[in-house]
């Protein structure tokens, strides 16, 4: 099933590296604390990203990885973050050492592509633990630290200022997702081959297949190197998944590896980082995720909704003075405090709960004391609309900051496809014809993408809360921020809005919107969105538990009814009926 997409953003190297010694100025005159020290990180990741972009854009060029003048001179700017942040991390916040300057050199190209790296931005992946488990290895020489691009630009760097290794090396794995490789020039190559190092690989991960870490590692063990010259630090300590082969498995199993993860001491670090917001712990945090808050609003596990571990974010229950916290995480950097803004001008409208700040990567937000679930037929239609349409006045996106109509068609033909064969995708691809039309209506905006009943509570008060609002339009997905149009009809299916309810539902979400909802449009995302949230739920059974798969098994089979009764009622599935009933 297709579901997964990157999140690119396009940028002047130059002006990036303006921005990122603004920041500089402002951590050197911050006093010390966990606040410098989160800014401090947020600036060695975005200066990884933009070694990311360089790099990939000399990869563009030469089709290997190569050293080239503004990589070594960023790469050298970087370890000497990535030194800065050790220092910070192992006086407990205090010192810094000396903050470097970035000066790119001349020459380089004017605009690059910066992708989001995904464990910063979804998957709690913290430079520190990387640091930490750097400091595990026993390595039988000098190190040698091989990160991989995205993410691996900023954790090799603090990786190799973990070990006092030189300057690391970048690479970018490419081909089929199961079966990557590198491609590495000889000058390269023979830099790196000289003496006897111990190479470290780092990177997220491993996922599904393993093959990205692989990658490397094949390429060190054709040219002679021996697996107990080899070590990865990955982000979790598993094995890779259901794609990977027996060959990846069993060297997995038996090359040194240390994981760049907290693990057991995550509710420590909760309460420590939380402390100078909402004061004191009261008690140890409770972890929450996994699908773990479902014990908090369901009586029976009849009834909890499906969940997938693996895509959930990290997230505790806190106590303090008395009160109780919501603590998830939300991104290191501008992307947990673009969250918070959002917390922020939705919960002035009292849309979602009330936003108290960040603590380092984590937001911190007010726990809806007797807030309870929607019963399995509520209808709250004109709130819900009042949501999306707010929303949609509120928080505005980029033009191509989502999938466009090509990507979503796409999508949806290849996920109908395997769903139910290639003749119903044929009523999918007819939408093709119409893509130029379509995507010159679209207005975009952040939308919430998720609008699951489950996704709801009602305050104790009386008020309609949305949970989980501020993550799904820039998630580990290809939907991205689309159109008023998208979550007008994941409400209408998510909530069941019969033909009868359709139009008010439509004019009130208008009404708040003060913008009109394209009815060919809102035709053609219904369609997409249930191939998408098929295909979700059908992807997730594959990595979950029998309990959970049963769970999504019975969502996908609801989602996949519509589709296919949407699909073989209208032909085209462009009417307005088809939008509305």
């Amino acid at each position: 099933m297709l579901v997964y997409g990157d999140h690119q953003e396009e940028v002047d190297p130059a002006v990036r590296a303006r921005e990122i010694n603004r920041q500089l100025d402002g951590i050197a005159a911050a006093p010390p604390g966990l606040g410098r020290h989160d800014r401090l990180v947020a600036a060695l990741v975005e200066t990884g990203q933009l070694l990311q972009g360089i790099a990939d854009d000399a990869f563009a060029e030469h089709r290997e990885d190569r050293r080239t003048a503004a990589n070594d001179e960023l790469g050298e700017f970087l370890l000497k973050l990535g030194q800065a942040v050790c220092t910070s991390w192992d006086s407990r916040f205090r010192s810094l050492g000396q903050l470097p300057r970035l000066r790119l050199a001349n020459g380089g190209p004017a605009s690059v592509e910066l992708r989001l790296p995904e464990g910063f931005a979804f998957y709690a992946v913290y430079p520190e633990a990387y640091v930490e488990a750097a400091r595990r290895l026993k390595l039988l020489g000098a190190a040698r630290v091989i990160g991989m691009r995205s993410i691996g630009t900023s954790l090799s760097a603090v990786v190799a200022a973990a070990l006092g290794a030189p300057l690391p090396i970048s690479v970018r794995p490419f081909g089929d997702p199961s079966s990557r490789e590198i491609a590495i020039d000889p000058a390269l190559e023979d830099e790196l081959l000289q003496g006897d190092a111990h190479y470290v690989i780092v990177d997220e991960g491993p996922g599904q297949s393993g093959s990205s870490f692989t990658s490397v590692a094949d390429w060190l063990i054709d040219r002679g190197i021996p697996d107990e010259r080899i070590a990865v630090v990955p982000s979790h300590a598993g094995h890779p998944g259901a794609a990977s082969s027996d060959r990846r498995r069993s060297w997995w199993a038996r090359v040194q590896r240390q994981a760049g993860d907290f693990d057991e001491r995550w509710p420590e670090l909760i309460a420590r980082w939380c402390a100078d917001l909402i004061g004191p712990i009261d008690e140890p945090p409770r972890n929450l995720s996994g699908g773990e808050w479902r014990h908090l609003h369901y009586a029976r596990a009849d009834d909890w909704p499906p969940t997938v571990p693996a895509w959930e974010r990290r997230k505790y229950l806190v106590s303090a003075r008395g009160e109780r916290f919501l603590v998830k995480f939300a991104g290191l950097g501008r992307i947990g405090e673009d969250k918070l803004g959002i917390a922020r001008s939705l919960h002035r409208d009292r849309l979602v709960a009330e936003p108290i700040g960040l603590a380092h990567g984590f937001l911190v937000e007010r726990w809806c004391e007797g807030a309870a679930p929607l019963n399995s037929d509520a209808k709250p239609l004109a709130e819900i609309a009042h949501y999306i349409g707010t929303r949609a006045r509120l928080l505005p996106a980029a033009s191509g900051s989502g999938a466009s109509i090509d990507d979503l068609v796409t999508m949806a033909c290849r996920n109908v496809s395997l769903e139910f064969g290639d003749e119903l995708a044929s009523a999918v691809e007819t939408w093709a014809s119409r893509a130029d039309a379509l995507k010159r209506r679209i207005v975009r905006v952040r939308t919430d993408n998720k609008l699951d009943r489950d996704e709801w509570l009602r305050s104790s008060s009386g008020v309609l809360i949305k949970t989980d609002a501020l993550d799904h339009h820039q998630a580990h997905d290809l939907v991205g921020c689309q159109d008023l149009a998208w979550d007008v009809a994941g409400a209408m299916i998510e909530i069941d809005v019969d033909q009868d309810q359709s139009e008010g539902f439509i004019a009130a979400v208008e009404n708040s919107a003060a913008a009109t909802v394209d009815r060919e449009l809102l035709g053609f995302y219904r369609v997409a969105y249930l191939a998408f949230r098929l295909g979700q739920a059908r992807l997730g059974q594959t990595i979950t538990h029998p309990a959970e798969q049963q769970r999504l098994d019975r969502r996908a089979r609801r989602y996949a009814a519509e589709l296919q009764h949407l699909l073989e009622s209208t032909g085209r599935a462009t009417r307005l009926e088809s939008s509305v009933g």
